[in-house]
């Protein structure tokens, strides 16, 4: 009896270990954790926020989601990569993927530039779950991403600069555009992403708090996104969007894109060179006055004072 149990032990042990590289998954009532070698202490921190982060989405959704959802969490680019399942490399911007149907979110254990690994759950997490609410109902990537940067309550001064930037030189991205799919490289990527975290945000507010909610219940109903936005907000989106671009000042937005960081740097550096090439034509003044009162005095050692005028 004793071997023929063993064995059974060391079966489930290896099954165990398959299941969840690295380390021991945590869980939680809703949450299947499974963090590599190196990021067992993010997965215990997600561990204690999830359920209260699952509830907050929820809520602006105005929908309900039982499913019990796995959350890989990789430390390094090749255990991103493995847990993805691509043969090739995950873009270094990226840092979490989402797969609502496999109710799947893989992500990276040191987020971004932009997010740290608590929004990139969050943000994660909003996208499986608002493609719950809709059921497969198409809706535009700039409002899938703009939604899920609204509830990860991801800190908006880094994509306002790029959003004024963007405005202050009139190169805001067609927002038809940003439909299907995003630009798949930087800076674009990120003024598509600031675009459509602002633009969902302006939606809310001009909604009474809750325009996204109003939104998704319109779109369970059936209505293409289009007429659900105009029974939701009383306009199409190409107007909505209109507006909300008015209500960026020019002047404000050249305030902003003047401050930034790129352009103090270079304002420093045109300043220093100024004032070096100052300082470098007044050493050489001073050399040549130097080199002339040598001469003279060279002059009127010869000469004698009298003779030089």
């Amino acid at each position: 009896m004793f071997r023929p149990m063993r064995f059974a032990f060391l079966a489930f042990l290896l099954v165990s270990l398959q299941a969840a590289p690295g380390l021991s998954e945590v869980r939680t009532p809703h949450f299947r954790f499974v963090p590599d070698a190196g990021s067992s202490g993010l997965a215990d921190h997600l561990a204690s926020i999830a359920e209260a982060k699952r509830s907050y989405v929820l809520g602006l959704l105005g929908t309900s989601d039982d499913r019990v959802l796995e959350v890989r969490i990789a430390s390094s680019e090749e255990d991103m990569q493995r847990m993805v399942g691509t043969d090739g490399p995950v873009r270094d911007w990226i840092a979490g993927l989402a797969f609502p149907e496999d109710g799947l979110i893989v992500m990276s254990a040191r987020g971004n530039e932009v997010f740290n690994a608590s929004d990139t759950f969050v943000h994660e997490l909003a996208h499986v779950y608002l493609d719950s609410a809709l059921a497969g109902r198409p809706a535009p990537r700039w409002f899938q991403e703009g939604f899920a940067m609204l509830v990860a309550g991801e800190e908006v001064g880094e994509r306002l600069k790029t959003f004024m930037g963007a405005a202050a030189t009139g190169s805001f991205l067609p927002l038809d555009t940003l439909t299907d799919r995003f630009p798949a490289e930087v800076p674009t990527v990120h003024l598509a992403y600031a675009q459509s975290q602002l633009f969902v945000r302006f939606l809310q507010r001009t909604g009474g708090g809750v325009g996204v909610k109003r939104l998704v219940e319109s779109l369970r109903t059936g209505l293409p996104f289009e007429l659900a936005v105009e029974r939701t907000f009383d306009a199409p989106t190409a107007d909505l969007w209109t507006r909300f671009a008015r209500t960026v000042s020019p002047f404000s937005s050249w305030i902003v894109f003047a401050t930034s960081a790129a352009l103090l740097w270079m304002l420093i550096l045109a300043l220093f060179l100024w004032a070096y090439v100052r300082k470098r034509r007044k050493a050489l003044a001073r050399k040549a006055l130097w080199a002339m009162r040598e001469e003279l005095e060279a002059l009127q050692a010869v000469n004698g004072p009298d003779e030089v005028q």
